[in-house]
C-alpha cells in the first residue's frame, strides 16, 4: 500500500484511483452509521479523501494509512453533526426566519404562516423546528430545556390548530403530511430563486436532511445544462454550480466584484469580518473570486468562500465552508528556510523513471523520462521547528514478481462480451463529458427507475445495477470498465486463482504489454475475503514505471472481473523509452527556480476537540507553486505540474 501512496503524493491519478477504490465502500458503511443518510456519507468520505490527500505527507506510517482515514472520517462526521446540530435555537430566530421566507413567498404561503403565527409561542416553536428544520423530538426537547412529553404534546396540539385553521381559510379538509409539504415546498421555492433556475430544466433530485440541509440539482436538455444547489439550515447557500444562463454585455471587474460581495454579505454577513479577498482569477468567460480567512499573510487551511461571476454578471459557483471565530496566532520565530533546502540537497536521492504527459509543463513531450526523485521533495516541515511531518524511515520496499506463463484464452470481438454482459442486460444511453473515450452503460433488464427525487433515488438511478465502460475512440479498444453491481457466487476462489484469471484476461486482449509487465507483490493486509486486487506494473531496461499498470478486481465468488484499467502510456513509448547515460545528482545541484512555501495546514489530532487546529508548515516548491515531481536525470531540468 505504500507504493500507492508515495504515487499518490506525487500526484498519480491512477495511484488515487486505486486507494479511493479500496476504501471508499468501508468508508462508506462507516460514515452511514454517523449520518444516517447517503447523501451525507458520501459527502464526509469525499471530504475525507480531501483531507487525506491533501495532508498526506503528514502521516508518519503507510501501514497505518486506512486506520488514519477512519480517523479523519471519525473527525469530519463529527464535525458535520456539530455543525448541522444547532445546540441554541433563539425563538426570535426561528420567527425572523420565517418572516423571511413569507415576505418571498407571501401569496403562496400566507395561510400557512397565519395559522402557524396564530399559535401559541410554545407551539410555534416546536412546529417550526421539527417541521421547517426537521429536529427530532428529543432534540428539541434538549435545546428547549423541556421534557420529551411536552414537546410531543406541543406538537399534537400545534397540528391540530393548523389544521384547524387551515381548514378554516382554505375551505377543505387537510392531512398532516399537506402541512409538511407545504413547509418544505418553501425551500424548494427559495433555491429556485437563488438559482434562477430556467422554465425548461427538469428537477432529478430534492432531498431533505434530517439536519435541515436540502439539496436540488436541475437538469436541462443537453449535458451542458444543469443546476446544483445546496442550502444549510437556516435556507443560506451552501453550495451551489449551474449552467451559465444569462448573455449581455460585459460589465467590469469592478462590477463582478461588487456582486459577488454583495452576495456573501447577503448570506454570510459575519464572514466579511473574518475574509478578505485572496485571490482574484480571471477565465475566458468568467472571473472568480476566493475569500479566505488570513492570519500573518496566510490563508487558513479549509476555511473560504468561492464565488464566480460570469462576464454579462451571472452567478454560476458559490460555495462556502466556514470560518474560525477563535484563529490561530503566527509564531515568533521561524525555522530559516535556507536549511530546509540545504537539507534537500544533502539528503537521499533515488533514481527512477516515471511516464509523464501534457500535465507536466517541463517536459518537452509526453513520454517515460529518468529521474532523480526524493522524498523531502514530497515532505511537509514544522515551520517552528523545522521537523519533517512525515516519517518514511519504515517505508516497506516494493517487491514483484515476473508475469505468470499463462496462454490466452479465445477472443470475444464484442465489447459486451469481453466485459461478461449477457441476455439479462441492456445498453442505455447516458451523455458522456469526455471527448478522448466512448463510454458505454448498460442495466439489468428487470431494473425499473423510481418516480422519487431524494437523494437515494438519484444514487439508485445513478451508481446502482449499472455497468460502465470506455472505449478509446482512436484506438477502438476497451480501455476500462467497472462493475456497480453486487454479485453473488458460490465459489471460493484463492489469490492465486484470481491471478491467473487476470492474467489470461491480458495475456488475450494486451498481449503485447505483457514482456513488459511484472506483477506487485502485497502485503497480508491488503488481501481481502470476497475480491482479489492486483497491479501489474510496467518494467523496462531495470526501470519500473511505476505509474503506468494494468489494475484488476476479480470476484472470489464468481470470478467474475469486477474493475478492469489500462496504462495510460502505450507499447510505442515504451519501446522509444531506453536506458540512457544520466548525470549524478551532485552535478545537476543546486536547482533552479525553487523556493520554500509557507502556509497555514490544518492538524488532525487524536480529538475532535483538535479536529481544526492549525499549524505553520513549509513546503517546497517551484517559485510558481508549482508541485515538483523530481529531476530530470540527464538535463538537471525539474519536472514540475501546475495541476
Amino acid at each position: 500500500m505504500d507504493q500507492y501512496l508515495q504515487q499518490a503524493l506525487a500526484g498519480d491519478e491512477n495511484a488515487i484511483r486505486h486507494i479511493t477504490s479500496m476504501h471508499k465502500p468501508r468508508l462508506l458503511v462507516k460514515a452511514y452509521t454517523y449520518m444516517k443518510n447517503k447523501q451525507d456519507a458520501e459527502d464526509i468520505v469525499q471530504e475525507t479523501f480531501i483531507k487525506a490527500f491533501g495532508a498526506l505527507a503528514q502521516l508518519k506510517e503507510p501501514k497505518y494509512f486506512a486506520t488514519w482515514l477512519y480517523k479523519i472520517l471519525i473527525r469530519e462526521s463529527f464535525f458535520a453533526l456539530k455543525k448541522k446540530k444547532r445546540t441554541e435555537l433563539l425563538e426570535l430566530e426561528i420567527m425572523e426566519q420565517l418572516q423571511l421566507l413569507d415576505q418571498e413567498n407571501s401569496e403562496d404561503y400566507s395561510e400557512l404562516h397565519n395559522a402557524i403565527e396564530s399559535l401559541k409561542k410554545d407551539y410555534q416553536i416546536a412546529i417550526v423546528m421539527h417541521y421547517f428544520y426537521d429536529f427530532k423530538v428529543f432534540e428539541i426537547a434538549e435545546m428547549l430545556g423541556k421534557p420529551n412529553n411536552t414537546i410531543k404534546m406541543h406538537l399534537h396540539r400545534g397540528r391540530k390548530a393548523i389544521r384547524q385553521k387551515l381548514e378554516e381559510t382554505m375551505h377543505k379538509p387537510l392531512q398532516q403530511k399537506e402541512i409538511k409539504r407545504m413547509l418544505k415546498e418553501q425551500l424548494l421555492n427559495l433555491a429556485q430563486q437563488y438559482a434562477n433556475v430556467p422554465a425548461h430544466y427538469e428537477l432529478e433530485l430534492e432531498d431533505y436532511h434530517e439536519e435541515g440541509i436540502a439539496s436540488f440539482m436541475w437538469k436541462g436538455q443537453s449535458k451542458d445544462e444543469g443546476v446544483f444547489i445546496r442550502l444549510d439550515d437556516k435556507g443560506r447557500l451552501d453550495d451551489f454550480a449551474k449552467t451559465p444562463t444569462k448573455e449581455g454585455t460585459p460589465i467590469t471587474e469592478e462590477m463582478k466584484l461588487e456582486i459577488a460581495e454583495r452576495l456573501l454579505r447577503e448570506q454570510y454577513p459575519e464572514a466579511l469580518s473574518y475574509y478578505k479577498l485572496i485571490e482574484q482569477n480571471k477565465k475566458e468567460s468568467s472571473t472568480s473570486f476566493k475569500y479566505g480567512q488570513v492570519v500573518g499573510g496566510f490563508p487558513l487551511d479549509g476555511f473560504y468562500c468561492l464565488i464566480e461571476v460570469t462576464d454579462p454578471g451571472e452567478v454560476i459557483h458559490f460555495t462556502y465552508t466556514g470560518y474560525m471565530e477563535n484563529p490561530p496566532e503566527m509564531p515568533k520565530e521561524l525555522y530559516p528556510t535556507e536549511r530546509i533546502i540545504n537539507a534537500l540537497y544533502e539528503g537521499d536521492w533515488s533514481i527512477c523513471a516515471e511516464s509523464f504527459n501534457e500535465q507536466y509543463d517541463s517536459v518537452p513531450e509526453s513520454g517515460i523520462y529518468t529521474i532523480y526523485e526524493s522524498k523531502l521533495l514530497r515532505q511537509a516541515y514544522d515551520a517552528v521547528t523545522g521537523k519533517p511531518l512525515f516519517d518514511s524511515s519504515d517505508e516497506r520496499k516494493q517487491s514483484y514478481v515476473p508475469f505468470p506463463n499463462v496462454e490466452a484464452l479465445p477472443k470475444k470481438d464484442k465489447i459486451e462480451e469481453i466485459v461478461g454482459i449477457n441476455e439479462e442486460w441492456e445498453q442505455y444511453e447516458e451523455e458522456s463529458m469526455d471527448d478522448a473515450y466512448e463510454e458505454l452503460h448498460w442495466r439489468p433488464k428487470v431494473w425499473r427507475d423510481s418516480d422519487g427525487k431524494s437523494y437515494d433515488h438519484y444514487m439508485q438511478r445513478t451508481f446502482e445495477n449499472r455497468v460502465k465502460a470506455k472505449v478509446d475512440k482512436h484506438t477502438k479498444r476497451l480501455n476500462r470498465f467497472i462493475w456497480f453491481v453486487e454479485i453473488e457466487g458460490e465459489a471460493k476462489l484463492s489469490e492465486e486463482e484470481c491471478l491467473h484469471i487476470a492474467a489470461q484476461f491480458i495475456q488475450t486482449y494486451y498481449p503485447e504489454y505483457t514482456p513488459y509487465l511484472r506483477v506487485e507483490m502485497k502485503d497480508a493486509e491488503d488481501i481481502e475475503e470476497n475480491r482479489a486486487f492486483f497491479r501489474f506494473v510496467v518494467h523496462k531496461d531495470g526501470y519500473y514505471i511505476e505509474n503506468e499498470f494494468f489494475h484488476m478486481n476479480i470476484s472470489k465468488k464468481t470470478g467474475g472481473i469486477l474493475m478492469f484499467l489500462t496504462p495510460n502510456i502505450s507499447v510505442e513509448d515504451i519501446e522509444k523509452f531506453e536506458r540512457k547515460e544520466i548525470k549524478t545528482i551532485k552535478e545537476l545541484l543546486p536547482l533552479k527556480d525553487l523556493k520554500v512555501q509557507l502556509e497555514w495546514d490544518r492538524v488532525y489530532g487524536k480529538t475532535e476537540q483538535d479536529a481544526d487546529e492549525m499549524r505553520l508548515i513549509y513546503r517546497i516548491r517551484m517559485t510558481d507553486g508549482a508541485f515538483i515531481r523530481g529531476v530530470n536525470a540527464e538535463s538537471g531540468d525539474v519536472i514540475y505540474s501546475l495541476i
